[in-house]
This record gives structure tokens, C-alpha cells and sequence, in this order.
């Protein structure tokens, strides 16, 4: 076994393991005679962790890697081949081939060029030659002419769709250069586009509001951008920080006294502390209240005042019971083993009554027999019922008590809005304190 460092450009052909933490994939080189050695083949095997990585590998991909290498040599029908690994490279960076035969075998077999083969990948790149990139570049009327000549209209998508993709390939090159982790890249591009390495180079610290830990932050900024220790831009980032932390603990606002140790923890100066709560925030990620000195994230004050202003407006629907309801009230106590109380009989009206209600009482008073009639009255109704809970064995719960399809909130949230039709809905949260 060798080590030594190395440079080389190949294309990959395989991707033999894949997780979470560590990607390897294989390859052969572009440049034929790049290094001389004893063995007549080789191929480049590539150990790291996606998140550093500009693009997830695929077939296909041409990839410039930098860094030290062990060499293996391999047996293999009869040939003597050398592996040459690189285990976390200092330097990976993927292209897009420029022109001629690499171009057009990558576009024929890359996935993302869906309905593009290498006929047709051939024909574009004689039709537009030198052009070819500029042409892709921008979407636009007088470029979808051109390539009608040779593409139906859903492979010219494609063919775009793909492009742009790949064109973001200097910026994300760029950006994994300088360590800012996969996820962070993705997110950051959707929102900045081609303005993302100018918009880091203004102001570093905005990677921050996009998921990367203001210690990475705050590494770049002082190593790559020479950011003083008191710059407003991290002072700011670091108390929008500490912010996050109260929130995850499920506040929607905080206080400075339960700041201060999380700006301690990362400034590790009290004095920089003091400067935070002082400092000028242009991200407006979060608001200070003068009035009641409580710092709230912009995010959830604003879906607080979303929710306020629904349930305002919910609240002022009433009188809403008739012969509809009542049939449904009838029906579904029918089906009940015994008869309510009167003040479970009360409760059901109310919800029926009224958009929003809150059933409460103590231990055994009936609470769950008053949810299962109105919840059977509303689906005799013809409403959709969504039926949540904070956790997923309260929701489990919740589902053997009222016999219907439970979840919890965060699955309810992440599923598709339930305004996007004309169903009428009824939501249900259980223990909604």
C-alpha cells in the first residue's frame, strides 16, 4: 500500500454504498496517461461524507478530486488493476463536461436529462455547438424554437430541468470548497439563486438562518473573512441563536435573562454579550418588543398572528345548529350503549353550535363519550375529520377512544393544506393545553 497526494479527473461508474454519513463511489480516469505506473489499469475510488459533496453522485458525473490517496493493487480476471482511494479528499469538485464526445455521453446517460439519448444528445450538440451552454443557460421562447427541431416538448423540460441543475455547479462547488455542509447549499440557492457567494461574502453569518451551527459559521467568517470578534453581523447571529434554542424548547418568545446563557455559551464574553442585545439585526429573523422587552422570532409571530386572526374568525360563527345537524345529533346518540348526562348533552350542542369549541372537565365526567358523539356527528354530516395529538401514543390513544384515523399535529402539518378542496373539515386536537 501507497500513500501519496494526487489530482485526477474521471467519470463515475459506481455508486456501491450510500448512507446518511459516508457515500463511496468509483470511477475511471478522463485524461488517458495522467501518471505513469508499472500496472497497465486503474480506477479512482472516492470515501466521504455527502454532506460535504456539491451534488450527490450519480452515473455519469465527471468529478476533480485533490488529496491523498492509498493504492491497492487488485486482481481481477486475470489483470492486475490498481485502486486508488480517497478517503475524504481535501478537494472534490464536480463538472459539467464542456464540449465534444464527454458532453454528450454525459448528458445521454445522466438521469436527470430524462427522454434525452444519445442520438439526441448528439444532434443538439451539432445543432448548437459552441452555443450549446449559452443556449441552455436561460429559458426562453427563442430557445425552445430551436430545439424543437429535435426534442418533443417534454424532453426540451427535461433538458432544462437538467441544465439547471447543473448549472448551479460553481456556486455549490464554491460553497462545499468552503465546507458549508449539502442541505445548507440546497436551501441557500433556492432562496439566493445566483446571488448566494455574494450574498455570504456581504454577510457569512446568514448561513445561520439556513441550518449550519454558528461554531461553522463563525470559523469560515474569521478564517476565510476576517470578521472581528464584535461585527454586529455576529453578534446578531449569535443571539438569533440563542433565540432558536428557547424556541425548541416550544416557546414562541423569550426573554433576555434566558438569553444570556446561551450567548455566554457562544460568545464567551460577557461584554460581547451586552454589545448582542444591542445589536443591529437586518436579517429580521427575530423582534424585540419595547414595550414588554421580549424577543420573538419573526417565523412564529407571524403564524401566531395567522392562527389569532382564524380563530377570531372561527369564534364569530355560531348558531349554527339546524335540522341537519340535528338529524346527525340524533343518529349518532342513537348508537350510544347509554344516554348523557345533561351537561354532556349541553356540550354536544355547543360543538355543534359553534366553529370553535373546548370540552374540559375533570377525571370521568364523560369528556371522551362527548368527543366521540360530536366527532360521529359531524362525519354523518359529511365533514372530514382530522383527529391530532402532540405525540404519537396520544394519538394512538386518542384513535381507540373515538375510533377514528388519528395522527399527530406534525404528520397533519406536513401533509397536503386542507383548504385545496371543497370537503368541509373538522379538526380535533386532543389535550390542545
Amino acid at each position: 500500500m501507497n500513500a501519496t497526494q494526487y489530482e485526477d479527473y474521471f467519470r463515475v461508474t459506481s455508486i456501491p454504498f450510500s448512507s446518511s454519513t459516508i457515500i463511496v463511489f468509483s470511477g475511471v480516469p478522463i485524461k488517458k496517461n495522467s501518471f505513469k505506473l508499472n500496472v497497465g489499469k486503474y480506477y479512482i475510488t472516492i470515501k466521504v461524507d455527502p454532506n460535504t459533496l456539491p451534488v450527490q453522485p450519480t452515473l455519469g458525473q465527471y468529478w476533480l478530486i485533490k488529496g491523498p490517496r492509498q493504492i491497492e493493487s487488485i486482481a481481477s480476471g486475470g489483470y492486475l488493476m490498481e485502486q486508488h482511494i480517497f478517503q475524504s479528499p481535501e478537494f472534490v469538485e464536480c463538472r459539467l463536461p464542456e464540449a465534444g464526445e464527454h458532453l454528450i455521453s454525459f448528458i445521454a446517460k445522466e438521469s436527470s436529462f430524462k427522454g434525452v439519448g444519445e442520438s439526441k444528445a448528439r444532434a443538439l450538440w451539432e445543432l448548437l455547438g459552441k452555443s450549446f451552454h449559452s443556449t441552455l443557460k436561460k429559458d426562453t421562447l427563442e430557445s425552445r424554437k430551436l430545439l424543437r427541431s429535435i426534442l418533443s416538448e417534454e424532453s426540451i423540460n427535461a433538458l432544462f430541468e437538467g441544465y439547471t441543475k447543473y448549472k448551479n455547479l460553481s456556486y455549490c462547488n464554491w460553497l462545499s470548497q468552503n465546507k458549508i455542509p449539502a442541505s445548507v447549499q440546497l436551501r441557500l440557492l433556492k432562496y439566493h439563486t445566483e446571488q448566494s457567494i455574494e450574498a455570504i461574502k456581504l454577510n457569512p453569518y446568514l448561513l445561520v438562518g439556513f441550518g449550519m451551527s454558528f461554531t461553522a459559521v463563525d470559523a469560515l467568517s474569521q478564517t476565510k473573512f476576517e470578521i472581528a470578534l464584535d461585527d454586529h453581523r455576529r453578534l446578531s447571529a449569535a443571539l438569533e441563536i440563542a433565540i432558536r434554542k428557547e424556541v425548541e424548547k416550544g416557546h414562541t418568545y423569550t426573554t433576555e435573562a434566558d438569553l444570556r446563557p446561551h450567548l455566554t455559551k457562544l460568545l464567551k464574553n460577557k461584554e460581547l454579550v451586552d454589545n448582542a442585545f444591542m445589536a443591529e439585526n437586518n436579517n429580521a429573523q427575530y423582534l424585540l418588543n419595547q414595550t414588554t422587552g421580549t424577543y420573538h422570532p419573526t417565523a412564529q409571530l407571524l403564524m401566531e398572528n395567522v392562527v389569532a386572526k382564524r380563530l377570531k374568525s372561527l369564534s364569530n360563527q355560531y348558531n349554527l345548529y339546524n335540522e341537519h345537524s340535528k338529524y346527525a345529533y340524533i343518529s349518532a346518540v342513537a348508537e350510544l350503549p347509554y344516554d348523557l348526562t345533561q351537561k354532556q348533552v349541553e356540550a354536544v350542542l355547543a360543538c355543534l353550535d359553534n366553529a370553535v369549541s373546548c370540552i374540559t372537565g375533570g377525571a370521568g365526567t364523560g369528556k371522551t363519550t362527548v368527543l366521540r358523539t360530536v366527532i360521529s356527528a359531524y362525519s354523518r354530516m359529511g365533514f372530514e375529520i382530522h383527529a391530532v395529538a402532540l405525540s404519537g401514543r396520544a394519538a394512538m390513544r386518542l384513535q381507540e377512544s373515538i375510533s377514528f384515523t388519528t395522527s399527530t399535529i406534525a404528520k397533519l402539518l406536513r401533509g397536503k393544506p386542507i383548504d385545496e378542496d371543497n370537503l368541509q373539515h373538522l379538526l380535533v386536537i386532543d389535550e390542545a393545553s
